[in-house]
């Protein structure tokens, strides 16, 4: 092994895993930005309803699609639906909106930093591949890893609102890689989640390790190449590989 990639959200970093509650706080947030100038509106409660609807919609396309559907045009449709014509400076204001949403609800998982840092020592590439929440911007998950002093711990980083797809796509693991300089064999994937970390991982030809957490659904049907529940439990696994 010359190249382990990693996961963020759940593996390195933990946030919510239900968003539905924080998210309906974030659009009716947005809803009471957007229609600051305007007197008592009428529309709130159908904004929040249908926008609501619309995230669920958006988030079974990146599941079955596995595509990115940016937060900005997402957000730039929906008022536009409901007459407001969003400045970029309005985007700009709902997009930290749902940023704040995963602000209630984030922690370094613990030992992730004494990980990368033994990695580096023993002279690994180290990656991401990380989708982002909502469709946000690389920029703030990258906010997310310089506040626990993980960003420079990684040769590359591969963010789904950068490529526009989404795991278990193939090809963005095969983006990670190609960045990287590595081929499938000399790479090993670690994340949380069965269906798009390991069942993608294992499609792009590379090993890869489940860090278990709560947050996933279990699938008999997928395999992963081992397990760990912390970190101190990877190095011994990646020799063995």
């Amino acid at each position: 092994m010359r190249a382990v990639i990693f996961d963020l959200g759940h593996t390195l970093i933990d946030y919510y895993n239900d968003w539905r509650v924080p998210e309906k706080r974030a659009v009716s947030e947005l809803w009471s930005i957007a229609s600051r100038n305007m007197e008592d509106h009428p529309e709130k409660n159908e904004f929040v309803r249908v926008t609501l609807e619309e995230l669920d919609k958006a988030r079974i396309r990146r599941r079955t699609e596995m595509i990115e559907i940016p937060l900005a045009d997402f957000l730039q449709e929906r008022l536009s639906d409901f007459g407001i014509h969003p400045s970029n400076g309005l985007i700009e204001e709902g997009m930290e909106v749902f940023y704040r949403a995963l602000l209630e609800h984030r922690s370094l998982i613990p030992g992730s930093k004494e990980m990368l840092k033994e990695l580096e020592e023993k002279g690994y590439l180290i990656g991401l591949i990380s989708d982002v929440a909502w469709g946000l911007p690389s920029s703030y998950p990258l906010r997310d890893m310089e506040h626990y002093e993980l960003v420079g711990y990684f040769d590359d980083m591969v963010f789904s609102t950068d490529v526009g797809l989404r795991k278990p796509n193939r090809k963005i693991f095969e983006i990670a890689m190609e960045h990287l300089g590595v081929v499938p064999e000399e790479s090993v994937y670690v994340g949380n989640n069965l269906q798009a970390d390991i069942a993608g991982a294992l499609g792009a030809g590379m090993k890869a390790i489940l860090k278990r957490s709560n947050y996933f659904s279990p699938d008999d049907a997928i395999v992963p190449s081992a397990k760990v529940d912390g970190w101190s439990e990877l190095w011994p696994i990646i020799q063995g590989l």
